[in-house]
């Protein structure tokens, strides 16, 4: 194992899609926060670098349902890079590859320049020869104006657990040999000490202790199990950026980006006394003790002017993520409970059930049917109709499930079943939206079925609602030998996903 220099390597990271690394979703981060960013359209020549890609699931998304872009994927694990290489070969697609590298050497000779790059679950996890590495990478080929996403786990809120990682790791590599069983029995240690009421416990380390109890061995591995694990602040992550000659934008958690949401009235109050933003972002982390940030990053950021802001913001089309019945006008948010202004936002809840609709239209629509005075501020309204979860960009609405995503899809599908229940989510590659959309497994059987899965033929056409006979058929094809029981269970999350969830998805143009 000594070729990880500390980094697991004997387990491979767990697949899967992350929406945060969407270049699309990065543009509009930087539009929201008035910079000039580009949205790309699917077709259009672009360049996107998964730096870090483990397994290749965001990248292979991304390619499939991007047919003009290039999409390449990076990694140091060959194993990983294996996997990926498969993905793509199975699905058939020509326009990603996968590329094994080592950052503290890796040059990039023979890559192009590109458009847009993202680190997630890399920059806290590995050693700073790596760090430095992967910024020689974004200064010598991001190009101009190029955006690049990275995550990391940030202080304050890791703070009380530094000195438990370190015991999780030194205990669980004297207890165990593979890094999963490691992990186990490291946690196991830490475990006990806050069951017995350690001091050693402080609520927020309580808090990150009893979510990783949820998740599986390989998760904790690769979380807890590195060498170089550092949890940093935000400035130190912008300061190693500006190397790259990269600027801060924003979150692509975009509620995220608007302080009354997530700074209390002394914090905004004091943040108001500095000129520069990095301080809003340092109140953030200290006030609202988040443990995970996702930051976005322009090689040459420059400002527009608001007119030119909600003019490009007003472009874009949004599509509704969420049953119209479930629509929520109300929120949690850091400072507490949040609402959204009925009169701008039920016309929009009510537009959008009828299909995809640009955020100019939803605002439209708005000032002609609200007796109240409707924000006019796209950036307001898109932020939180996407942030709140009940909205997606669309990339093009027009664009139909295509052979391509379905061989990913099912390809995708049993990689992230392997050794998994079917109560996982499983993303899917979507043409309309440009990127992916997470399913629970059970809910992405039953579309991979009405996409006929089992072959590579597809319509791309919505399909007749199955009946009682197919959800019967695949209720004994997810459990084999099932008792009556757990089959009438499984029929009836196959019927209520058909019934609830379809007709929203049709229209997302996830084809069901």
């Amino acid at each position: 194992m000594s070729w990880g220099a500390g980094y697991v390597t004997d387990i491979a990271y767990a697949p899967g899609y992350y929406a945060e690394q969407s270049p699309r979703l990065m543009a509009i981060t930087a539009l929201v926060n008035g910079y000039a960013a580009h949205v790309p359209s699917r077709t259009q020549d672009f360049h996107f670098v998964d730096i870090g890609c483990g397994k290749g699931f965001t990248a292979l998304v991304l390619a499939a349902a991007n047919p003009g872009w290039a999409v390449t994927g990076l990694d140091f694990n060959p194993a990983h890079i294996a996997v990926a290489r498969n993905l793509a070969e199975c699905a058939g697609l020509t326009n990603c590859r996968f590329i094994e590298a080592d950052f503290t050497r890796f040059s990039g000779a023979d890559l192009a320049d590109f458009d847009a790059a993202s680190l997630h679950g890399l920059w806290t996890w590995v050693g700073e020869p790596v760090r430095q590495g992967v910024v020689r990478l974004l200064a010598d080929k991001l190009k101009p104006g190029g955006y690049c996403h990275v995550s990391y786990n940030v202080l304050p809120a890791w703070r009380g657990m530094i000195g438990l990682q370190r015991l999780m790791r030194e205990a669980g590599i004297r207890l165990a040999h593979r890094a999963d069983r490691q992990a186990e029995r490291g946690f196991a240690v830490i475990r006990r000490l806050m069951d017995a009421g350690g001091a050693a416990i402080d609520p927020m380390a309580r808090r990150l202790i009893e979510h990783c109890a949820e998740q599986p061995a390989s998760y904790l591995a690769h979380e807890f199990m590195n060498a170089a694990w550092a949890p940093c602040f935000h400035q130190d992550v912008a300061t190693a950026m500006a190397g790259a000659k990269l600027h801060y934008v924003g979150s692509p958690r975009l509620l995220e980006n608007f302080p009354s949401l997530t700074l209390d009235d002394t914090a905004r109050a004091i943040a108001t006394e500095f000129e520069d933003p990095a301080m809003v972002e340092l109140l953030k982390d200290v006030t609202g003790n988040q443990p995970l940030r996702h930051d976005v990053f322009i090689r040459g950021a420059v400002r527009l002017d608001a007119a030119r802001r909600d003019a490009a913001l007003g472009a874009i089309s949004l599509g509704l993520s969420v049953p119209y019945a479930r629509r929520q006008l109300e929120f949690d948010a850091p400072t507490g409970r949040a609402s959204m202004s009925e009169g701008l936002y039920q016309p929009a809840f009510e537009r959008l059930a009828n299909g995809p609709a640009t955020v100019a239209d939803l605002l439209a629509r708005a000032r002609r049917t609200s007796s109240a005075a409707a924000v006019d501020n796209p950036a307001e309204l898109l932020a939180m109709l996407i942030g709140t979860g009940q909205a997606l960009p669309i990339a093009d609405a027009t664009a139909i499930m295509d052979p391509a995503c379905v061989r990913l899809n099912a390809a995708m599908f049993a990689e992230k079943m392997h050794a998994s229940n079917v109560m996982q989510r499983v993303t899917l590659a979507v043409p309309a939206l440009g990127g992916g959309y997470s399913l629970p497994g059970l809910a992405a059987f039953a579309v991979l079925r009405q996409h006929d899965w089992l072959s590579e033929a597809t319509s791309g056409q919505a399909l007749p609602q199955p009946d009682g006979t197919n959800f019967a058929a695949w209720a004994n094809l997810v459990a084999p030998g099932g008792d009556e029981a757990t089959i009438a269970q499984i029929v009836s999350v196959f019927s209520t996903f058909f019934e609830q969830q379809a007709p929203m998805l049709n229209r997302l143009g996830i084809v069901c």
